[in-house]
């Protein structure tokens, strides 16, 4: 097989059909290149040029030959163009696994900020509760997570991406739906929906302290624990819920949201990926995020 350089010193030749200008074109001396092109002829068992004192013409062979290496010469530049453009995260496949809060602001928010900066970089996202997060980016079934109030480990590194307030989720028709804000004290007789713990420890756990920060301990509605956090059920009972304030984006119908007055609090939203990844695909998502949300850069 011919090297790559003298298919490119050959192809010069047959469009200036002259040694002189063609070395002038490669800024190479003329000696060099006439010995490269009899290397290639040589190789290849036939002429390429017919050399006269006054001309140089392509041979049949060589005819023969132009097209086939215009081809190889384009596609070898279109695959270290494209080598090069995955080095820098601008081409290939991320693997993104997000929280259930994250479809209705954080997501599609991401998504078009990595689209923005790298239109080519192919985002294959799946929705998973938190805990189930760090063992998929150990297992490489996950490159990257993106999760309101995640899961921590040291093997994993982690990254603040936005905050947001907390508030309470009613039913429509609830006395307080109409509120501009509300105390989280004043839901404290309420019966809350809740997702299981073991689904998402962090989340659950700083959830159920704002309601102990307000003073109350809260009643969960039988069953909630095991069934998921079902928002879209407040319109359909008595029930209320504390969620991030990305879930006003898109309410079920009967259901409010309103702001807290007190706790006054926020929870985080972090990416997520493993500790001795330094992908350039996870490098890209990360200057996406921060793109999208302002946000400062490395937490931890």
């Amino acid at each position: 097989m011919p090297e790559l350089r003298h298919l490119r010193y050959f192809v010069v030749v047959a469009e200036e059909l002259n040694f002189s200008r063609a070395a002038t074109r490669l800024h190479m001396a003329q000696p060099p290149l006439s010995v490269a092109i009899r290397q290639l002829e040589d190789e290849l068992g036939t002429e390429l040029f017919q050399r006269t004192t006054r001309e140089v013409r392509l041979t049949e062979a060589g005819r023969a030959l132009l097209d086939g290496a215009r081809r190889t010469i384009a596609e070898a530049e279109r695959a270290v163009a494209s080598a090069k453009r995955a080095g820098a995260g601008e081409l290939g496949r991320l693997k993104l696994g997000f929280s259930w809060s994250a479809r209705f602001e954080t997501l599609p928010a991401l998504g078009r900020a990595l689209e923005a900066e790298h239109p080519d970089l192919e985002l294959l996202a799946q929705e998973m509760w938190n805990a189930a997060m760090i063992p998929a980016l150990r297992s490489g079934e996950l490159d990257v997570a993106v999760a309101l109030c995640p899961e921590l480990a040291p093997d994993v590194a982690d990254e603040v991406i936005r905050t947001e307030p907390v508030v309470a989720v009613l039913p429509a028709k609830h006395p307080l739906a109409g509120k501009e804000s509300i105390p989280l004290g004043s839901l404290a007789e309420e019966t809350f929906v809740f997702f299981a713990r073991d689904l998402a420890p962090r989340l659950h756990d700083h959830l159920i302290g704002l309601c102990r920060s307000a003073g109350f301990e809260p009643k969960v509605e039988s069953g909630s624990f095991h069934s998921g956090w079902d928002l879209g059920s407040l319109g359909r009972g008595d029930y209320v819920a504390v969620a991030p304030n990305a879930v006003r984006a898109k309410l079920a119908e009967g259901v409010a949201a309103v702001p807290l007055t007190e706790p006054a609090n926020t929870v985080e939203t972090r990416l997520l990926w493993p500790q001795d990844d330094s992908a350039p695909t996870v490098q890209a998502l990360r200057s996406a995020a921060r793109a999208a949300f302002k946000s400062p850069g490395p937490g931890r």
